[in-house]
Protein backbone atom coordinates (compact mmCIF):
# COMPACT_ATOMS: atom_id res chain seq x y z
CA UNK A 1 0.00 0.00 0.00
CA UNK A 2 1.48 3.72 -1.01
CA UNK A 3 1.03 6.45 1.22
CA UNK A 4 -1.12 8.18 -1.05
CA UNK A 5 -3.62 4.86 -0.84
CA UNK A 6 -2.99 5.31 3.13
CA UNK A 7 -3.96 9.32 3.00
CA UNK A 8 -6.58 8.41 0.98
CA UNK A 9 -8.11 5.62 3.21
CA UNK A 10 -7.72 8.13 6.65
CA UNK A 11 -9.37 10.77 5.01
CA UNK A 12 -12.06 8.58 4.04
CA UNK A 13 -12.87 7.35 7.29
CA UNK A 14 -12.73 10.67 9.07
CA UNK A 15 -15.55 11.94 7.04
CA UNK A 16 -17.25 8.82 7.46
CA UNK A 17 -17.46 9.71 11.83
CA UNK A 18 -17.92 13.16 10.94
CA UNK A 19 -20.95 12.39 8.95
CA UNK A 20 -22.15 9.57 11.56
CA UNK A 21 -21.79 12.72 14.35
CA UNK A 22 -23.55 14.99 12.33
CA UNK A 23 -26.40 13.05 10.98
CA UNK A 24 -28.71 13.02 14.66
CA UNK A 25 -28.43 16.94 14.56
CA UNK A 26 -29.53 17.19 10.86
CA UNK A 27 -32.15 14.51 11.50
CA UNK A 28 -33.71 16.64 14.41
CA UNK A 29 -33.53 19.97 12.32
CA UNK A 30 -35.60 18.72 9.88
CA UNK A 31 -38.09 17.33 12.17
CA UNK A 32 -38.17 20.84 14.07
CA UNK A 33 -39.24 22.32 10.57
CA UNK A 34 -41.61 19.77 9.64
CA UNK A 35 -42.99 20.52 13.06
CA UNK A 36 -43.00 24.38 12.27
CA UNK A 37 -45.24 23.67 9.33
CA UNK A 38 -47.91 21.27 10.31
CA UNK A 39 -48.48 23.96 13.39
CA UNK A 40 -48.86 26.53 11.28
CA UNK A 41 -51.27 24.73 9.02
CA UNK A 42 -53.69 23.71 11.93
CA UNK A 43 -53.67 27.52 13.32
CA UNK A 44 -54.71 28.41 9.75
CA UNK A 45 -57.31 25.89 9.83
CA UNK A 46 -58.30 26.89 13.66
CA UNK A 47 -58.45 30.80 12.32
CA UNK A 48 -61.21 29.39 9.50
CA UNK A 49 -62.99 27.32 11.75
CA UNK A 50 -63.60 30.50 14.40
CA UNK A 51 -65.01 32.68 11.24
CA UNK A 52 -67.01 29.82 10.43
CA UNK A 53 -68.20 30.09 13.79
CA UNK A 54 -68.91 33.49 14.25
CA UNK A 55 -71.39 33.49 10.94
CA UNK A 56 -73.13 30.58 12.88
CA UNK A 57 -73.48 32.35 15.75
CA UNK A 58 -71.32 30.01 17.66
CA UNK A 59 -69.37 32.71 19.61
CA UNK A 60 -69.49 36.50 19.31
CA UNK A 61 -66.99 38.66 17.84
CA UNK A 62 -65.51 39.63 21.47
CA UNK A 63 -64.90 35.57 21.50
CA UNK A 64 -63.49 35.16 17.99
CA UNK A 65 -61.23 38.37 18.97
CA UNK A 66 -59.75 36.54 22.15
CA UNK A 67 -59.67 33.06 20.62
CA UNK A 68 -57.58 34.44 17.51
CA UNK A 69 -54.95 36.67 20.30
CA UNK A 70 -54.35 33.52 21.72
CA UNK A 71 -53.53 31.51 18.61
CA UNK A 72 -51.16 34.04 17.83
CA UNK A 73 -49.44 34.01 21.06
CA UNK A 74 -49.28 30.90 20.59
CA UNK A 75 -47.46 30.58 17.17
CA UNK A 76 -44.96 33.61 18.31
CA UNK A 77 -44.14 31.48 21.23
CA UNK A 78 -43.74 28.22 19.12
CA UNK A 79 -41.43 30.07 16.76
CA UNK A 80 -39.33 31.49 19.29
CA UNK A 81 -38.82 28.24 20.87
CA UNK A 82 -37.95 26.80 17.35
CA UNK A 83 -35.35 29.14 16.87
CA UNK A 84 -33.59 28.80 20.15
CA UNK A 85 -33.36 25.30 19.77
CA UNK A 86 -32.33 25.13 15.90
CA UNK A 87 -29.73 27.89 17.04
CA UNK A 88 -27.55 25.63 19.34
CA UNK A 89 -27.17 23.06 16.75
CA UNK A 90 -23.96 24.40 14.72
CA UNK A 91 -22.06 24.83 17.91
CA UNK A 92 -23.04 21.20 19.31
CA UNK A 93 -21.92 19.99 16.27
CA UNK A 94 -18.53 21.60 16.11
CA UNK A 95 -17.95 20.93 19.35
CA UNK A 96 -19.09 17.53 18.87
CA UNK A 97 -16.38 17.00 16.15
CA UNK A 98 -13.79 18.71 17.74
CA UNK A 99 -13.99 16.32 20.42
CA UNK A 100 -14.37 13.00 18.04
CA UNK A 101 -11.48 14.29 16.20
CA UNK A 102 -9.17 15.11 19.04
CA UNK A 103 -9.59 11.11 20.65
CA UNK A 104 -9.50 9.91 17.72
CA UNK A 105 -6.02 11.43 16.92
CA UNK A 106 -4.98 10.77 20.96
CA UNK A 107 -6.12 6.66 20.80
CA UNK A 108 -4.13 6.90 16.84
CA UNK A 109 -1.18 8.16 18.41
CA UNK A 110 -1.24 5.60 21.10
CA UNK A 111 -1.49 2.04 19.04
CA UNK A 112 -0.37 2.78 15.46
CA UNK A 113 3.01 1.10 14.36
CA UNK A 114 3.81 4.09 11.77
CA UNK A 115 7.38 3.29 13.14
CA UNK A 116 7.37 0.16 12.74
CA UNK A 117 5.64 0.40 9.26
CA UNK A 118 8.37 3.44 8.26
CA UNK A 119 11.33 0.91 9.05
CA UNK A 120 9.83 -1.97 7.10
CA UNK A 121 9.21 1.27 4.24
CA UNK A 122 12.63 2.47 4.60
CA UNK A 123 14.03 -1.23 4.35
CA UNK A 124 12.50 -2.05 1.07
CA UNK A 125 13.99 1.48 -0.07
CA UNK A 126 17.10 0.37 1.21
CA UNK A 127 17.05 -3.78 -0.42
CA UNK A 128 18.88 -2.97 -3.39
CA UNK A 129 21.89 -1.14 -2.20
CA UNK A 130 21.91 -3.70 0.56
CA UNK A 131 21.61 -6.73 -1.36
CA UNK A 132 23.93 -5.77 -4.11
CA UNK A 133 26.63 -4.98 -0.74
CA UNK A 134 25.54 -8.55 0.08
CA UNK A 135 26.39 -10.10 -3.44
CA UNK A 136 29.40 -8.36 -3.47
CA UNK A 137 31.11 -10.38 -0.72
CA UNK A 138 31.13 -7.19 1.29
CA UNK A 139 28.59 -8.18 4.36
CA UNK A 140 31.51 -8.34 7.26
CA UNK A 141 30.38 -4.06 6.26
CA UNK A 142 27.04 -4.60 7.49
CA UNK A 143 26.53 -3.58 10.72
CA UNK A 144 23.23 -5.20 12.90
CA UNK A 145 20.50 -2.86 11.80
CA UNK A 146 21.89 -3.26 8.50
CA UNK A 147 21.24 -6.89 8.89
CA UNK A 148 17.99 -6.81 10.20
CA UNK A 149 16.66 -4.46 8.08
CA UNK A 150 18.04 -6.32 5.28
CA UNK A 151 16.02 -9.77 6.70
CA UNK A 152 12.64 -7.64 7.21
CA UNK A 153 13.03 -6.26 3.51
CA UNK A 154 13.88 -9.51 2.24
CA UNK A 155 10.79 -11.44 4.30
CA UNK A 156 8.36 -9.31 3.39
CA UNK A 157 9.51 -9.33 -0.62
CA UNK A 158 8.91 -13.06 -0.11
CA UNK A 159 5.83 -13.01 1.37
CA UNK A 160 4.63 -10.86 -0.99
CA UNK A 161 6.38 -13.04 -3.92
CA UNK A 162 7.12 -16.52 -2.53
CA UNK A 163 8.39 -17.85 -5.75
CA UNK A 164 10.78 -15.24 -6.33
CA UNK A 165 14.28 -17.66 -6.34
CA UNK A 166 16.59 -14.25 -6.15
CA UNK A 167 14.76 -12.95 -2.31
CA UNK A 168 15.53 -16.86 -1.14
CA UNK A 169 18.75 -16.55 -2.27
CA UNK A 170 19.35 -13.34 -0.84
CA UNK A 171 18.14 -14.59 2.78
CA UNK A 172 20.18 -17.01 2.39
CA UNK A 173 23.30 -15.27 1.98
CA UNK A 174 22.48 -12.87 4.34
CA UNK A 175 21.98 -15.88 6.75
CA UNK A 176 25.07 -17.09 5.60
CA UNK A 177 27.28 -14.18 6.60
CA UNK A 178 25.59 -14.18 10.13
CA UNK A 179 27.26 -18.16 10.29
CA UNK A 180 23.51 -19.07 10.64
CA UNK A 181 24.23 -22.20 8.08
CA UNK A 182 21.09 -24.29 9.08
CA UNK A 183 18.71 -21.28 7.92
CA UNK A 184 21.40 -20.59 5.11
CA UNK A 185 20.93 -23.53 3.48
CA UNK A 186 17.03 -24.20 4.02
CA UNK A 187 16.44 -20.82 2.01
CA UNK A 188 19.46 -21.37 -0.98
CA UNK A 189 17.48 -24.91 -1.14
CA UNK A 190 14.67 -22.99 -1.82
CA UNK A 191 15.91 -20.88 -4.14
CA UNK A 192 17.69 -23.74 -6.28
CA UNK A 193 14.37 -25.67 -6.44
CA UNK A 194 12.65 -22.57 -7.78
CA UNK A 195 15.75 -22.15 -10.61
CA UNK A 196 17.12 -25.82 -11.18
CA UNK A 197 18.21 -24.13 -14.16
CA UNK A 198 20.66 -21.35 -12.37
CA UNK A 199 24.14 -22.65 -12.03
CA UNK A 200 24.92 -19.79 -9.57
CA UNK A 201 22.07 -20.72 -7.23
CA UNK A 202 23.85 -24.64 -7.24
CA UNK A 203 27.48 -22.91 -6.31
CA UNK A 204 26.22 -21.00 -3.45
CA UNK A 205 24.36 -23.77 -1.85
CA UNK A 206 27.44 -26.22 -2.52
CA UNK A 207 29.60 -23.18 -0.65
CA UNK A 208 27.27 -23.18 2.10
CA UNK A 209 27.34 -27.13 2.37
CA UNK A 210 31.31 -26.65 2.52
CA UNK A 211 31.15 -24.59 5.32
CA UNK A 212 29.54 -26.76 8.17
CA UNK A 213 31.98 -29.44 8.04
CA UNK A 214 29.57 -32.20 8.18
CA UNK A 215 30.63 -35.33 6.30
CA UNK A 216 27.10 -35.31 4.22
CA UNK A 217 26.70 -31.76 3.69
CA UNK A 218 30.13 -32.17 2.02
CA UNK A 219 29.04 -35.25 0.27
CA UNK A 220 26.16 -33.50 -1.26
CA UNK A 221 28.73 -30.65 -1.96
CA UNK A 222 30.77 -33.00 -4.16
CA UNK A 223 27.95 -34.49 -5.85
CA UNK A 224 26.36 -30.89 -6.70
CA UNK A 225 29.80 -29.87 -8.17
CA UNK A 226 30.40 -32.86 -9.89
CA UNK A 227 26.82 -32.09 -12.15
CA UNK A 228 28.79 -28.76 -12.68
CA UNK A 229 31.46 -29.20 -13.80
CA UNK A 230 30.27 -32.10 -16.23
CA UNK A 231 29.01 -29.14 -17.95
CA UNK A 232 31.91 -26.77 -17.52
CA UNK A 233 34.92 -28.96 -17.01
CA UNK A 234 37.24 -26.29 -17.87
CA UNK A 235 36.10 -23.85 -15.07
CA UNK A 236 38.60 -23.55 -12.58
CA UNK A 237 36.14 -21.86 -9.94
CA UNK A 238 34.71 -25.34 -9.81
CA UNK A 239 37.26 -27.21 -9.75
CA UNK A 240 38.79 -25.74 -7.03
CA UNK A 241 36.25 -26.03 -4.74
CA UNK A 242 36.24 -29.51 -6.22
CA UNK A 243 39.60 -29.89 -4.72
CA UNK A 244 39.11 -28.18 -1.47
CA UNK A 245 35.35 -30.51 -0.50
CA UNK A 246 37.39 -33.69 -1.80
CA UNK A 247 40.45 -32.96 0.42
CA UNK A 248 38.07 -32.12 3.40
CA UNK A 249 36.54 -35.86 2.79
CA UNK A 250 40.17 -37.61 1.83
CA UNK A 251 39.35 -38.61 -1.47
CA UNK A 252 42.79 -38.87 -2.88
CA UNK A 253 41.77 -39.16 -6.51
CA UNK A 254 39.62 -36.21 -6.62
CA UNK A 255 41.73 -33.77 -4.50
CA UNK A 256 44.85 -34.74 -6.88
CA UNK A 257 42.75 -34.56 -10.36
CA UNK A 258 41.39 -31.04 -9.54
CA UNK A 259 44.45 -29.29 -7.61
CA UNK A 260 46.61 -30.31 -10.94
CA UNK A 261 44.32 -28.53 -13.49
CA UNK A 262 44.43 -25.44 -10.79
CA UNK A 263 47.21 -26.21 -9.44
CA UNK A 264 49.42 -23.20 -11.87
CA UNK A 265 46.66 -20.91 -11.57
CA UNK A 266 47.35 -19.92 -7.28
CA UNK A 267 49.82 -17.85 -6.52
CA UNK A 268 52.93 -19.52 -5.43
CA UNK A 269 52.67 -19.92 -1.58
CA UNK A 270 49.27 -19.07 -1.51
CA UNK A 271 47.61 -20.36 1.76
CA UNK A 272 45.12 -22.33 -0.23
CA UNK A 273 47.97 -24.10 -2.05
CA UNK A 274 49.97 -24.81 1.14
CA UNK A 275 46.79 -26.38 2.52
CA UNK A 276 45.98 -28.44 -0.56
CA UNK A 277 49.50 -29.90 -1.09
CA UNK A 278 49.93 -30.61 2.91
CA UNK A 279 46.68 -32.12 2.78
CA UNK A 280 47.74 -34.32 -0.55
CA UNK A 281 50.97 -35.69 1.20
CA UNK A 282 49.05 -36.82 4.39
CA UNK A 283 46.06 -38.41 2.09
CA UNK A 284 49.27 -40.00 0.53
CA UNK A 285 51.27 -41.08 3.61
CA UNK A 286 47.77 -43.04 4.40
CA UNK A 287 47.26 -44.75 1.36
CA UNK A 288 51.40 -45.86 1.41
CA UNK A 289 51.18 -46.80 4.58
CA UNK A 290 47.61 -49.34 3.57
CA UNK A 291 49.36 -50.33 1.08
CA UNK A 292 52.78 -51.41 3.29
CA UNK A 293 50.63 -53.03 5.60
CA UNK A 294 48.61 -55.08 3.08
CA UNK A 295 51.28 -56.52 1.33
CA UNK A 296 53.26 -57.10 4.24
CA UNK A 297 50.86 -59.67 4.86
CA UNK A 298 51.29 -61.65 1.80
CA UNK A 299 53.27 -65.09 2.62
CA UNK A 300 53.76 -64.86 6.01
CA UNK A 301 52.09 -67.99 8.26
CA UNK A 302 49.54 -67.52 11.16
CA UNK A 303 52.48 -67.25 13.88
CA UNK A 304 53.80 -64.08 11.94
CA UNK A 305 50.42 -63.02 11.23
CA UNK A 306 49.67 -62.65 14.85
CA UNK A 307 52.89 -61.21 15.46
CA UNK A 308 52.49 -58.79 13.18
CA UNK A 309 49.14 -57.64 13.99
CA UNK A 310 50.16 -57.16 17.62
CA UNK A 311 52.63 -55.07 16.21
CA UNK A 312 50.29 -52.88 14.29
CA UNK A 313 48.29 -52.48 17.31
CA UNK A 314 51.21 -51.19 18.98
CA UNK A 315 51.79 -48.62 16.20
CA UNK A 316 48.01 -47.72 16.47
CA UNK A 317 48.17 -47.12 20.18
CA UNK A 318 51.55 -45.26 19.42
CA UNK A 319 49.93 -42.83 16.80
CA UNK A 320 46.21 -42.76 18.98
CA UNK A 321 48.44 -41.49 21.71
CA UNK A 322 50.64 -39.34 19.71
CA UNK A 323 47.57 -37.65 18.54
CA UNK A 324 45.78 -36.77 21.61
CA UNK A 325 48.53 -34.52 22.40
CA UNK A 326 46.68 -31.06 22.39
CA UNK A 327 47.82 -27.79 20.55
CA UNK A 328 46.34 -24.50 21.85
CA UNK A 329 46.51 -22.37 24.31
CA UNK A 330 45.06 -22.05 28.09
CA UNK A 331 43.79 -17.98 28.12
CA UNK A 332 42.83 -16.31 30.78
CA UNK A 333 39.81 -14.02 30.20
CA UNK A 334 39.71 -10.35 31.95
CA UNK A 335 37.88 -7.72 32.03
CA UNK A 336 39.25 -4.08 32.49
CA UNK A 337 38.40 -1.40 35.55
CA UNK A 338 35.96 0.23 32.40
CA UNK A 339 34.38 -3.16 31.24
CA UNK A 340 33.74 -4.18 34.46
CA UNK A 341 31.37 -1.26 35.43
CA UNK A 342 29.95 -1.20 31.70
CA UNK A 343 30.29 -5.14 30.08
CA UNK A 344 27.39 -6.91 29.87
CA UNK A 345 26.81 -8.96 32.77
CA UNK A 346 24.24 -11.85 30.86
CA UNK A 347 24.89 -13.31 27.59
CA UNK A 348 28.04 -15.19 26.35
CA UNK A 349 31.57 -14.88 26.45
CA UNK A 350 32.81 -16.02 23.03
CA UNK A 351 36.62 -16.72 22.05
CA UNK A 352 38.20 -17.74 18.98
CA UNK A 353 41.34 -17.55 16.90
CA UNK A 354 41.92 -15.95 13.60
CA UNK A 355 45.23 -16.03 11.21
CA UNK A 356 46.60 -13.74 11.49
CA UNK A 357 48.73 -13.62 8.48
CA UNK A 358 45.79 -13.76 5.89
CA UNK A 359 42.62 -12.12 5.73
CA UNK A 360 40.76 -14.84 6.20
CA UNK A 361 38.41 -13.89 9.04
CA UNK A 362 37.16 -17.51 9.56
CA UNK A 363 37.88 -18.65 13.17
CA UNK A 364 40.38 -21.41 12.98
CA UNK A 365 38.97 -22.42 16.92
CA UNK A 366 35.43 -21.10 18.48
CA UNK A 367 34.59 -21.60 22.61
CA UNK A 368 30.73 -20.37 23.22
CA UNK A 369 29.64 -19.97 26.81
CA UNK A 370 27.22 -18.57 28.90
CA UNK A 371 29.15 -15.50 30.90
CA UNK A 372 30.23 -16.64 33.89
CA UNK A 373 32.09 -14.98 36.64
CA UNK A 374 34.88 -13.09 35.43
CA UNK A 375 38.02 -13.56 35.13
CA UNK A 376 37.80 -16.89 34.07
CA UNK A 377 40.28 -19.73 32.38
CA UNK A 378 39.04 -20.70 28.84
CA UNK A 379 40.61 -23.85 26.99
CA UNK A 380 40.78 -23.28 23.28
CA UNK A 381 42.54 -26.24 21.10
CA UNK A 382 42.05 -27.95 17.75
CA UNK A 383 38.89 -29.87 19.15
CA UNK A 384 37.10 -26.03 18.81
CA UNK A 385 38.19 -25.75 14.78
CA UNK A 386 35.00 -25.72 12.60
CA UNK A 387 36.32 -27.12 10.39
CA UNK A 388 38.23 -30.49 10.47
CA UNK A 389 40.81 -29.29 8.28
CA UNK A 390 41.35 -25.63 9.51
CA UNK A 391 42.17 -25.74 13.12
CA UNK A 392 45.41 -24.49 15.27
CA UNK A 393 47.67 -26.54 13.84
CA UNK A 394 47.13 -25.60 10.58
CA UNK A 395 48.45 -21.87 11.37
CA UNK A 396 50.96 -20.29 12.82
CA UNK A 397 50.25 -16.78 13.79
CA UNK A 398 47.14 -16.13 15.29
CA UNK A 399 44.84 -13.31 17.06
CA UNK A 400 43.24 -14.42 19.99
CA UNK A 401 39.84 -12.63 20.62
CA UNK A 402 37.70 -12.75 23.73
CA UNK A 403 33.94 -10.78 23.24
CA UNK A 404 31.06 -10.49 25.29
CA UNK A 405 27.96 -10.80 23.08
CA UNK A 406 24.71 -10.26 24.02
CA UNK A 407 22.73 -12.37 21.80
CA UNK A 408 25.27 -14.68 20.72
CA UNK A 409 25.34 -13.96 17.42
CA UNK A 410 28.69 -13.86 15.82
CA UNK A 411 27.67 -10.49 14.10
CA UNK A 412 28.93 -7.68 15.75
CA UNK A 413 26.01 -5.49 18.43
CA UNK A 414 26.21 -1.85 19.93
CA UNK A 415 27.08 -2.16 23.84
CA UNK A 416 29.32 -5.39 23.53
CA UNK A 417 32.60 -5.43 24.62
CA UNK A 418 36.03 -7.24 23.66
CA UNK A 419 39.73 -7.69 23.55
CA UNK A 420 42.83 -9.44 21.61
CA UNK A 421 45.86 -10.66 21.21
CA UNK A 422 48.48 -11.95 19.10
CA UNK A 423 50.52 -15.19 19.52
CA UNK A 424 52.19 -18.15 18.16
CA UNK A 425 51.35 -22.05 17.67
CA UNK A 426 53.40 -23.97 19.01
CA UNK A 427 53.20 -27.78 18.07
CA UNK A 428 51.93 -30.16 20.40
CA UNK A 429 51.66 -27.57 23.51
CA UNK A 430 49.07 -25.50 25.55
CA UNK A 431 51.20 -21.84 26.04
CA UNK A 432 49.24 -19.70 28.75
CA UNK A 433 48.30 -16.52 27.68
CA UNK A 434 46.04 -13.41 28.87
CA UNK A 435 43.67 -11.80 27.38
CA UNK A 436 41.62 -8.25 28.79
CA UNK A 437 38.59 -7.36 27.71
CA UNK A 438 39.20 -3.91 27.12
CA UNK A 439 37.30 -2.44 24.12
CA UNK A 440 33.23 -1.74 23.77
CA UNK A 441 32.18 -2.17 19.99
Amino acid sequence: MSWSEFYLIVSGLITLVLLIIAFPFLRNKNHAKRDSLSNTQIIRQRLIELEREKKEGLISEIDKRQAVDELKIALVDESAFTAKKTGTAPLVLIVGGLIALICGAVVYSQVNQMSQVKRSTDAIAALPQLSQQLANGNANSLTQQDIADLALAIRQRLRDDPSDDTGWMYLGRLMLSIGQEVQAIEAIDRATALAPANSGHKITLAQALMTTGDVNNLQRAQAILNGLLANTPDNDNLALMMAVVSAQLGDLAQTKRYYAQVKDKLPNGSDMQQRLTVRIAELEGRASDVAQLTGSTNGVNDSDMLTLGEASNESAASLSASSQVKTGFTINVELSEEAKVKAPKEGFLIVFAQDALSENRMPAAVVKLPIGTLPTVVILGNENAMMPQYNLSSLSDITITARLSIDGDVSISSGEWQGSTSAQVKQGQMPELTVIINKEL
